[in-house]
């Protein structure tokens, strides 16, 4: 089956593209002249340059494709109006395009995030049907995201993957982390002891999975939302402390307040706008970080799609501790 993936350079568009590629499809993934490559080394596939903010560009990415996989987000920008214009304003792009140039599309899967429903209760976690209360700027342009693409539901059918944090080989996000335990460093959010939060993770092989059977799965309905995630709930220590585990690091407490890192972000964030490069920390990030929790269940992926998650939290850090050191990242 031919096949688009948007932010295909990316860490989970890169390893959509990889699976995919690998299942035999015929994979075409929109490419901005600026994207690197260096995750696309073993999928075989057919770039076409274009970008989402350019809706003439996108007729011959959609073009004769069965399935588009929009995966293509920005997560970190320098103001509202940017996180809407790439998230929303983008995905409506994308969208137009499929409906005039896109006659035999058989589905339309728009990767979202848990972010653009909003915190959960420590104990209630995010079900489907839950109303969705954003609290970051971010969130909201992913909730708006998912709005323009279920406006295409009339023409073709459109599914919404909603994932908590991801992590797995290939991510840098995680990866801070990851460095900071390899340094002997245990960061622990906020100074409560035991922790409250809870969290939800899922490994990027066990979404990229979910993705694919959103795109495919004869149980998934137009209008669908599903939350792909990996099974289980953990705080932020027990978080952490597997990652030590993972990596066979001794370590030391470090508690980091949340007033302490409110001033911090406060900092990145001034700096961004003075020197206009977008830093991963903002104020917006801090509206995420004070959250009691973030947490969903994969129930419905589950029973109507037949999402099963192979990595626990345990053996996925193993793993992609393992995929830092044998790549030089750590």
């Amino acid at each position: 089956m031919k096949v688009l993936v948007t932010g295909a350079s990316g860490f989970v568009g890169s390893t959509l593209c990889d699976e995919l590629s690998k299942r035999g499809h015929e994979v075409k993934a929109l490419m901005r002249k600026t994207s690197l490559v260096t995750n696309l080394t073993m999928a075989k596939l057919e770039t076409v340059t274009g970008s989402l903010g350019d809706p003439d560009s996108l007729a011959e990415a959609v073009k004769d494709v069965e399935v588009i996989f929009h995966v293509a987000g920005v997560v970190a920008a320098l103001t509202t109006k940017d996180f809407f214009r790439a998230n929303a304003e983008g995905t409506k792009n994308l969208i137009e395009a499929a409906k005039k140039n896109s006659p035999g599309l058989k589905r339309f899967v728009y990767v979202s995030s848990l972010a653009a429903a909003g915190p959960s209760l420590a104990d209630k976690p995010h079900l489907e049907h839950f109303s969705a209360l954003p609290v970051s700027d971010y969130g909201a342009s992913k909730l708006a995201g998912e709005n323009e693409a279920l406006k295409g539901r009339d023409t073709f059918p459109v599914v919404v993957v909603r994932p908590p944090a991801v992590y797995g080989p290939r991510d840098r996000g995680v990866l801070t982390f990851f460095q900071a335990v390899r340094r002997g460093i245990l960061p622990l959010l906020g100074t409560a002891n035991p922790d409250p939060r809870r969290y939800s993770f899922v490994h990027v092989e066990d979404l990229v999975q979910g993705i694919i059977l959103a795109g495919f799965e004869a149980g998934a309905e137009s209008g669908d939302i599903f939350y792909v995630t990996g099974d289980g709930y953990f705080s932020w220590e027990e978080a952490m402390r597997l990652i030590a585990q993972g990596l066979g690091q001794k370590t030391f407490t470090l508690r980091l307040p949340v007033p302490a890192l409110k001033g911090a972000a406060a900092v990145c964030t001034a700096v961004s706008k003075i020197t206009g490069k977008v830093l991963p920390f903002s104020l917006d990030k801090i509206k995420e970080i004070e959250a009691a929790a973030w947490t969903c269940s994969n129930e419905k992926a589950k029973k109507k799609l037949g999402f099963t998650p192979y990595w626990t939290l345990e053996r996925g850090f193993a793993q992609t501790a393992r995929w830092y050191r044998e790549n030089g990242w750590l």
